[in-house]
């Protein structure tokens, strides 16, 4: 008996739904049809493009955190993006106390005899860009005049008046491979190694070094009255490009330097380096030359809505611009990828250049070019994730894909809040001289497009 009246109230409870899913006043019903919020979305709308020639950027600012992380010298020989010719200039200081900062200077006294002095360039992992199965040239210019570390350089600043050649040297470049070195700083000689390479200077500047008037080490403005800084200059041409970590913030950069290797005048050995601190200037200067490249006839708006070419270093970045986005008013933006396709070009050989890594998004304001927030407000360790920007493969086969989110800046673009055009370009470029090929607005296969979720109130 028990069993059928519990039976007899499960019915009575599933009768009782049912008739209240049939209620015609359910949740959200009692809204007007035309008041209902309608998702959407669209790929097709319309996208103009063509790849432009960089005039300058940034390569030295005095706030540390702004430097480059490698510092440029070759001449590079771009099959499809023409020459592209680096030189760095660099200033050696005295060492600092690592806690006060307080001068270092050097105690080189009275009899001592210089065995070498040698200029210490250090690689790190991703030192070079192409071809490195080559020799590679450069030369040491003396400066006859300094520059101001407290100024900022571009791509275009002209290298100071150069003195003397102090040394030149060839090599074949082996970022991976450590080199041994003696350190003889602690008074007992210490074998290191790390990946550099090592340029012999002048005995006679080091004999200069530990003669010279005491008043010389008593401040880097005197020490640089004596030697303005050093100047680095390809003098051969090359598939690729040799860049050097100088940076005083990485573990190997802060090897670099000037070092004098020098006896005691008790027959002690020792050592001193004039190293590239984070009180140094340095900068790179450029010089580009697309004549008669594959990529010329593209440059220029008008030139390029089927191919587009981009290039670290002083090389291209791409304009883009959606002429009618503000039509779009009212709309909410759920969702916003901006889509390329990586393009097989003939000659690029890309299996010795590599393709750039990772894509920026700039906005042009009258204050001057800054990342959009979609890309800045990313997590450092998670750009590719939240911005996207690397390429990855395509789908069945297909091109090469990069796809980017500028969900947050394109519904800025449609209130009428920022101009309708942006820019693409290599992230951090003065570290990064990767290049590609990439289909444009109207390449007949893989055209550009953006992808956007939106909701209609």
């Amino acid at each position: 008996m028990n069993r059928i009246l519990e039976g007899l109230f499960v019915a009575i409870c599933c009768l009782g739904l049912l008739v209240g899913c049939t209620d015609p006043t359910i949740v959200g019903e009692e809204l007007l049809e035309g008041d209902k919020v309608q998702p959407g979305f669209t790929d097709t709308i319309s996208i103009s493009s063509y790849t432009s020639r960089l005039d300058s950027f940034r390569t030295y600012s005095s706030a540390l955190a702004a430097q480059l992380g490698r510092y440029a010298v070759g001449n590079f020989q771009d099959p499809v993006f023409g020459s592209m010719k680096a030189s760095s200039v660099i200033q050696a200081r005295m060492q600092r106390d690592p806690i006060f900062f307080t001068l270092n200077p050097p105690n080189f006294g009275t009899g001592a005899t210089v065995d070498s002095v040698v200029l210490v360039l250090p690689y790190d992992s991703e030192s070079f860009y192409g071809n490195l199965n080559q020799i590679y040239s450069f030369e040491v210019m003396e400066l006859a005049e300094g520059f101001a570390r407290e100024d900022d350089y571009y791509s275009n600043s002209p290298l100071p008046a150069l003195g003397n050649q102090l040394a030149s040297q060839s090599f074949r470049p082996s970022p991976n491979d450590s080199t041994v070195t003696i350190n003889y700083s602690f008074d007992v000689a210490d074998t290191i190694r790390f990946p550099h390479v090592r340029v012999p200077l002048p005995v006679s500047l080091g004999e200069q070094l530990v003669t010279l008037d005491s008043t010389f080490f008593e401040s880097d403005s005197a020490f640089l009255s004596f030697l303005p800084g050093l100047a680095l200059r390809p003098t051969s041409e090359n598939g690729g490009l040799t860049t050097f970590n100088l940076s005083p913030s990485s573990p190997n950069g802060s090897q670099a330097g000037v070092y004098v290797y020098y006896r005691t005048s008790t027959d002690l050995k020792n050592q001193y380096q004039f190293g590239f601190n984070e009180f140094a200037g340095r900068y790179v200067n450029y010089e580009t030359d697309f004549a008669g490249s594959e990529v010329q006839p593209y440059l220029g708006e008008g030139n390029g809505d089927t191919l587009l070419f981009l290039k670290g270093g002083l090389g291209t970045e791409i304009k883009i611009s959606f002429p009618y986005i503000t039509e779009l008013k009212g709309l909410i933006v759920n969702e916003a990828l901006l889509e390329m396709a990586y393009i097989d070009f003939p000659g690029a050989q890309d299996e010795i250049y590599d393709p750039v890594q990772q894509l920026t998004l700039s906005r042009n304001t009258d204050d001057g070019i800054f990342l959009i927030d979609d890309f800045v407000l990313a997590p450092t360790d998670l750009v590719g994730f939240s911005f996207g920007g690397d390429l990855e493969d395509g789908p069945n086969g297909e091109a090469g894909l990069y796809t980017m989110n500028v969900s947050t800046h394109l519904q800025r673009m449609i209130d009428g809040d920022e101009s309708n055009e942006l820019i693409l370009a290599v992230f951090r470029r003065g570290d990064n001289h990767n290049r590609g090929v990439m289909a444009g607005s109207n390449h007949p296969d893989f055209p550009m497009k953006l992808k956007v979720t939106f909701t209609k109130p």
